[in-house]
């Protein structure tokens, strides 16, 4: 769980982030302005077992996603730009917020009214199926292109393709991706684990 002032400063480290991407900066303020609280407050998953399952987890994993990408474009000297770095892994999960608006009808994740399945199965939230169907990597791309931010091919494949080859309509991309998109890949991954408290390696006796 995150704190008030927790929450606070990661949707303010955020929003700075956003300001430093370039021309594509104006645009994605209005998106900010326009979801502001949604986004800020919404959980990057809807069980326990999973990550990020309480208000604000969505920001928290996503600047976790990007410190981790940052790592990665570092140690492997990728060249990667800063603004498709920023693009790429703060927004590679917005479709988890649900439709685009300020509207909280739209969002994705609702609170869990069954308390049998939040105490018995850890279901903090449950999706909202009053909304258009998606899945949350075409959600992702659909809001990006609902506020007129402009992707670049790999900032595109990034979000689309961020869940990795555990999906099968992703296998297709294995061997023939970026560095950026392998690494929000990879980033991803290393965060979520992060999350959950997953030791990487097997401890040795």
């Amino acid at each position: 769980m995150l704190t008030p002032e927790d929450i606070e400063k990661n949707w303010a480290r955020f929003c700075g982030l956003c300001e430093k991407v370039g021309d594509r900066a104006p645009t994605i303020k209005l998106m900010l302005d326009e979801l502001d609280l949604r986004l800020a407050l919404c959980p990057g998953s809807a069980k326990k077992e999973f990550h990020g399952a309480f208000p604000g987890g969505l920001v928290d994993h996503s600047l976790r996603v990007l410190n981790k990408l940052i790592v990665l474009n570092k140690s492997f000297g990728w060249g990667l730009q800063k603004d498709s770095m920023i693009i790429a892994a703060l927004f590679h999960d917005i479709g988890k917020v649900g439709l685009p608006g300020s509207d909280p009808e739209n969002d994705f994740y609702v609170p869990q009214q069954d308390n049998w399945r939040r105490e018995k199965l850890g279901e903090e939230y449950m999706y909202n199926n009053a909304i258009t169907y998606m899945t949350t990597p075409d959600r992702s791309v659909f809001m990006m292109q609902h506020y007129g931010i402009k992707l670049s091919a790999d900032e595109w494949l990034a979000l689309k393709l961020n869940d990795g080859f555990v999906l099968q309509e992703n296998k297709a991309y294995c061997l023939r991706i970026s560095p950026l998109v392998n690494g929000v890949m990879t980033a991803d991954y290393v965060a979520t684990m992060e999350e959950k408290h997953v030791p990487f390696w097997p401890t040795q006796e």
